[in-house]
């Protein structure tokens, strides 16, 4: 975002994106996230860099090995994530994926770098995506980061219905009213169907590598099935015009301004009353 000063002018434009979800528990949807985003960025032509240290799965890395790092863990896991906040100048947008249980690990070298004065002179910014669940312990994390980043960074809440069927903790609550303050935008990941997910996976496992919806709609010689490729472009339609809603959120201001605003890829088209009727048999 690129909000406006108390004085009322802008604030200098955003040159530098770090894209990234700090939250204890996994498997909450984060990865699909980032290589969706990916895919998204690659679309329109946005330079990203990626980072993975989720060491249990690889999924970033597995899907884009040209464009994302592993990150083997050191002894000192937070001079890790501190090298990789020191790159975020050198490209438009850097993208995290980290393992589970990494928040308190990035929070502490966040603080030790200053990160969001070095990010104001730098013209860059970060985006936290956080993903809200009905878990007591979960939510005391959340609001634990949201009160130690406040609005230093963007907010994007994350409601992925297929991992998180319900938000109740969340929704209406103090929380949720903190991060409205500070204008946070909200991603909505639509259910892939059980099939369509399984079948890519096993696709996956014959191909010995990890491939994204998006190349599996495009590449026709993966061996992904024709009605599931459909059923999976269907899914990066919704996907991505969500993204274009919170585009201000994910790349540089440069880039946001020449993503065209999302259409409703969910238009009814009109149908005349009985078509498919022969009238003059019946009046």
């Amino acid at each position: 975002m690129n909000p406006e000063n108390p004085n009322g002018t802008s604030t200098p434009k955003i040159k530098h994106r770090l894209v990234l979800p700090i939250q204890t528990r996994g498997g909450l949807g984060k990865s699909t996230v980032a290589i969706s985003q990916c895919a998204w960025m690659d679309q329109h032509d946005v330079p990203w860099k990626g980072y993975d240290l989720d060491v249990f799965n690889r999924t970033l890395s597995g899907t884009y090995p040209d464009a994302v790092t592993q990150i083997e863990p050191s002894r000192e896991p937070e001079a890790d994530i501190i090298k990789i906040l020191r790159k975020v100048t050198q490209i438009s947008v850097s993208v995290i994926d980290p393992q589970a249980h990494m928040n308190k690990i990035i929070l502490s070298a966040m603080a030790k770098v200053d990160f969001p004065k070095f990010a104001a002179q730098a013209q860059a910014r970060a985006t936290v995506f956080i993903f809200p669940i009905d878990e007591v312990s979960d939510m005391e994390d959340i609001s634990e980061t949201v009160d130690t980043l406040g609005d230093s960074v963007d907010w994007i809440v994350v409601r992925n219905r297929e991992r998180i069927p319900t938000t109740k903790f969340f929704d209406g609550s103090q929380l949720e009213k903190q991060l409205e303050s500070y204008h946070a935008g909200y991603l909505e990941i639509p259910s892939l169907l059980t099939d369509t997910r399984n079948h890519l996976r096993g696709v996956q496992v014959k191909l010995g590598r990890a491939i994204s919806p998006a190349e599996a709609v495009a590449n026709g010689d993966l061996g992904v099935d024709l009605v599931y490729r459909m059923v999976l472009e269907k899914w990066l339609v919704e996907v991505f015009h969500n993204f274009n809603a919170i585009k201000s959120f994910l790349v540089p201001d440069a880039y946001a301004e020449k993503i065209t605003a999302p259409g409703d890829i969910r238009q009814k088209r009109e149908r005349a009353v009985a078509t498919g009727i022969n009238l003059e048999n019946i009046l």
